[in-house]
């Protein structure tokens, strides 16, 4: 069974006075400028689900106002009134079979998540992912080898999957203080003490190995696989893991040395670069370190009713073009079973993102986040323009309605030019409606032949088309110097004719045919130059160049 996050509420919480969020099970794309409360709401989620493995004083300290509690996270405004809030996190989970709902809350006084196996699992099963993972691993100085080790430790560890019955991260927390013999226990007992902890140390420095390796391969394989193709060059990339190491068998000699994992590249055959970040450019680190980020989720599976991915504004060093190949991976089946919260700053990319959801927009909550930290931030629902020109239209709008279909027509001719071209229009380009709506007709007309749709398919109403040829084989079975297998083999290929004239090359008309009607409607409809002239447009125009446009809608949807 699975479980989707079906409402949020904050109170008194960072930026948040009160806020309450309601995706209902879709996955979210939310714009929020600064200050508005963004990455307010992806430490809400981070804090809520890691929640459930911390003492209850780990999670008070976020929720307590006492003067002398300096790790409290309430928000000052809320706090500077006469009775302010108390501050909580609280979230509802709905299971999508039985539509049973679960609510946990987590206050200065109440920590219903601790210890529970749902929210437990669903910790280790997410994944939040923010931009400081692709600073941190290119962070170096251009002298020094990159080792990314406090990275993993911070961002990867703490979601790797058990290994042959142990958890990395409990083996990991048992030698990272590197206190062998805590006690000062002497003698036999104590070098006893030393030997184990060595131990601890090896099976850890071989579990980590294992683990970056097999990350490694599989970061290869998505790099290839979503960014290489551009590349003048084959790159391979590796990480090597090695530590930590611990030798001595008392005090004085006791040492200690943290892991290392040293991130290289390889360009075609050449030698091994040690310093990539003096080497690539900055887009490209983000692409090889999403690749590393990605490839940890995608390896470290883990089984879980509630799986979450949050990602607060990872693209930034990434142009458009690079951004939307990213964009194109979450809507993919590469991180199925997720239910994915997309935090960003960044207009444009939000404008683009909600552009590329075609198909997948009912799975999508898209919403703004507007106000301050001082005043209530509220999540506003971002309509698409289809949703935005149904309501003008209701409303008797008519030049608005217009203005808001002519938006989506736009948007939905540049992704059916891209989906029959098969790649993005070039980053930068401007091409006008007109002029994506004829470059789509043409492609759709080259998979025609040209004598057949001009002397044939043209001429001949659709109802029609079944005519063409015989419904039966009567003639082939009359010719008596054909075999009975060339007969079979002449009958098959008919039917394949019969289905190609009456199926595919009918609804490749069709499709032409819209794009011709909706050509036929830009003059007195989608043109925004004629909404304020004379004669004024008509309800029953805006109504057919509406029921059009959801056609095209329907077509680009894969």
């Amino acid at each position: 069974m699975t479980s989707r996050l079906h409402r949020i509420e904050i109170t008194n919480f960072k930026a948040f006075r009160q806020f309450t969020l309601e995706p209902e099970g879709r996955h979210l794309l939310i714009y929020g400028g600064n200050g508005s409360g963004k990455s307010s709401l992806y430490w809400a989620l981070y804090t809520f689900l890691q929640s459930a493995r911390k003492s209850q004083g780990g999670i008070k300290k976020y929720f307590d106002p006492t003067p002398e509690n300096e790790e409290q996270l309430l928000n000052i405004h809320e706090q500077s009134e006469p009775a302010p809030r108390d501050g909580s996190i609280a979230l509802t989970f709905r299971e999508q079979t039985t539509k049973i709902d679960t609510r946990f809350e987590i206050s200065k006084n109440n920590h219903g998540t601790f210890n529970h196996p749902f929210v437990l699992k669903g910790d280790l099963a997410s994944d939040f992912i923010t931009y400081r993972f692709f600073f941190g691993f290119s962070d170096f100085r251009h002298s020094t080898p990159s080792n990314i080790w406090r990275l993993f430790e911070k961002e990867i560890l703490p979601f790797c999957v058990s290994t042959g019955g142990k958890n990395p991260l409990t083996c990991w927390n048992e030698i990272e203080s590197a206190k062998p013999n805590p006690l000062g226990t002497p003698g036999i007992a104590g070098a006893a003490n030393y030997d184990y902890f060595h131990r601890k140390t090896a099976d850890f420095a071989s579990m980590l190995a294992s683990m970056v390796d097999t990350i490694s391969t599989q970061a290869q394989h998505f790099y290839d696989s979503h960014f290489a193709h551009d590349d003048q060059a084959k790159l391979s990339l590796q990480l090597i893991a090695s530590g930590p190491i611990s030798s001595g068998g008392n005090q004085g000699e006791f040492r200690f040395e943290k892991p290392k994992i040293q991130f290289g590249i390889q360009i075609d055959d050449g030698n091994p670069i040690t310093r990539p970040q003096s080497f690539l450019n900055e887009a490209k680190m983000t692409q090889i370190a999403l690749s590393v980020r990605f490839a940890a989720s995608l390896v470290n599976l883990h089984e879980s009713d509630l799986k979450l991915l949050v990602l607060d504004d990872l693209l930034v060093s990434l142009d458009m073009s690079n951004r939307m190949k990213v964009v194109e991976i979450l809507l993919s089946n590469q991180f199925e079973g997720y239910q994915q919260v997309v935090l960003t700053h960044d207009l444009g990319f939000f404008r683009e993102f909600e552009r590329c959801l075609g198909a997948h927009r009912n799975e999508w909550y898209c919403v703004r986040l507007k106000g301050t930290a001082r005043e209530i931030i509220v999540a506003i629902n971002e309509k698409n323009d289809l949703q935005k020109a149904e309501e003008f239209l209701a409303g008797f709008q008519l030049d608005e309605a217009a203005l808001s279909l002519r938006k989506a027509a736009e948007k939905l001719a540049t992704r059916y030019r891209e989906l029959l071209d098969r790649k993005s229009l070039p980053s930068g380009e401007f091409f006008t409606l007109t002029e994506n709506l004829r470059a789509a007709r043409n492609k759709l007309l080259a998979e025609l032949p040209f004598a057949l749709y001009e002397k044939v398919l043209k001429c001949t109403p659709k109802a029609h088309l079944g005519f063409l040829l015989p419904s039966n084989e009567a003639d082939i079975d009359a010719v008596a110097e054909l075999q009975a297998a060339e007969k079979g083999i002449l009958k098959a290929q008919r039917r394949r004719l019969r289905q190609v004239i009456t199926d595919d090359q009918t609804n490749v008309l069709r499709r032409i045919e819209l794009i011709d009607d909706i050509l036929a409607c830009t003059g007195r409809v989608l043109n925004p130059a004629a909404h304020a002239g004379d004669p004024p447009i008509y309800e029953a125009e805006v109504i057919n160049a509406l029921s059009l446009i959801q056609q095209l809608e329907q077509d680009v949807t894969p």
